[in-house]
């Protein structure tokens, strides 16, 4: 192993369970599912970012509720159909050695009823800040149905063979709407103080673990969003968290940035400077004694998640964008070898940009994210009939096609998907859309 990155491979333990290193595959919407359900798409696109050594993956978003459904990509709320084709990932994943949760949502009333078929539930009524739907404030009773909701989501987690779920209260989802005095308007006993609008969370985290026991890792996805006023402050995020830790009813807690308030710092583009939740994460670390503390958002490469551990402002770090670039990131650090990654390039294209168009996510860069199944991963074997390549253009397409290819004086290896000649020589014509193969 290599001693480039020492902090970043240290184990911790977190909960009942060691992670090998301290980088995680973090939670987001692949939009994989068909009919509800996660099929071979998931299955690739999970094991092959475990094999490729990251220590924790947090599984795409279960809605909680029909009111809860954002994408048509979606899972099944409330269907323990889903349970056997879970287990199939989360089989695959842990035979790689990676711990392996999903994480829990409802985005209350920043909900998309032409998915869910059904009105938005909020704390208030208020509405939406990217669409025009409003939303219904919510009635004891549903109030109690969504705590039920994620507890049985959590239920379904653990038979599925999930060591943990996290809990979406990042970007003003639901949970974030009741802590927030902004959304949170209510004079009952869900709305005011601090103890009343964190009555909400902390209910379903006791219904999780009445359910599923105290060999169940819980997590919390939380954000940072100092530009909008209305939003929660890092002062009173460090009081609502404060709050959780003390009960010790959080194992970990990871800070992201932007919200449904200003999206473009959600996953921020290559014009926003690298490590952006680290501020975030760095207070939190201030103030919890028992909860560990991740960082996420503009964290892409392996010397940066570095620097996060070693300075003490996070315990993890999630690489998402970074790692879909390139499955095999961690595994790459740990053999130092970081000039090998396939690096993010923040362009957004294929990840956000598919997302937004409401498809499965690919990537610029990594033509095979999504299409791991059919396409063999994004690994490398001996070619049978070692060439010369010429690459011919350095766009995205010649540099990963370069970066496929031995270094001088190596064993010869080809993408497994590449064309199959006896002939020594070969041209890569790179230089055009798609790129072409010839003799």
């Amino acid at each position: 192993m290599s001693t480039a990155f020492p902090h970043l491979f240290e184990p911790l333990q977190l909960r009942h369970k060691t992670l090998r290193n301290r980088i995680v595959f973090g939670a987001h919407t692949a939009n994989m599912a068909k009919d509800g359900l996660p099929g071979e798409r998931h299955l690739g696109y999970y094991r092959e970012r475990a094999m490729g050594g990251a220590a924790m993956i947090v599984v795409e978003p279960m809605p909680v509720h029909q009111t809860a459904l954002l994408t048509r990509g979606n899972f099944r709320p409330g269907d323990d159909a889903v349970i056997p084709h879970f287990r199939a990932i989360t089989d695959a994943v842990k035979a790689e050695g990676a711990v392996v949760l999903q994480q829990l949502y409802h985005v209350g009333q920043h909900g998309d009823a032409d998915n869910s078929f059904a009105p938005n539930w909020s704390p208030s009524g208020l509405p939406s800040y990217h669409d025009s739907d409003g939303s219904h404030a919510m009635r004891e009773t549903e109030i109690e149905e969504i705590i039920e909701g994620f507890g049985q989501a959590a239920r379904r987690c653990q038979q599925a063979g999930f060591d943990g779920v996290e809990l979406f209260a990042a970007y003003n989802a639901l949970i974030d709407q009741f802590w927030t005095p902004f959304n949170n308007r209510r004079d009952d006993q869900w709305g005011g103080s601090l103890e009343d609008r964190t009555r909400f969370s902390r209910a379903i985290i006791e219904r999780i673990r009445a359910y599923c026991g105290e060999d169940f890792v819980i997590g919390m996805a939380v954000n940072d969003e100092p530009d909008r006023e209305v939003a929660l402050s890092r002062e009173a995020m460090q009081e609502v968290i404060s709050y959780h830790d003390e009960r010790e009813l959080i194992d970990y807690v990871t800070c992201g940035t932007g919200s449904y308030f200003d999206f473009y710092k959600l996953m921020p583009t290559f014009i926003y400077p690298e490590k952006l939740g680290v501020s975030l994460a760095a207070a939190l670390k201030e103030v919890v004694t028992f909860a560990k503390v991740q960082a996420e958002s503009h964290i892409r490469t392996p010397e940066n998640a570095n620097y996060v551990i070693a300075s003490g402002d996070a315990d993890m770090v999630s690489i998402v964008r970074g790692q879909i670039a390139d499955p095999h990131l961690a595994n790459k650090a740990r053999d130092g070898r970081p000039e090998d990654i396939r690096g993010c390039i923040s362009c957004n294209q294929m990840c956000w940009g598919r997302r937004s168009r409401d498809y499965w996510i690919s990537c610029l860069i990594n033509p095979s994210a999504g299409r791991e199944f059919e396409w063999g991963g994004d690994r490398f074997e001996p070619s049978p009939n070692p060439r010369h390549i010429l690459v011919v253009g350095a766009g995205p397409a010649g540099s990963n096609a370069r970066a496929s290819l031995p270094k001088e004086g190596t064993a010869s290896r080809s993408p497994r998907r590449a064309v199959n000649s006896a002939d020594s020589f070969a041209l890569l014509d790179c230089s055009r859309a798609g790129g072409r193969s010839s003799s």
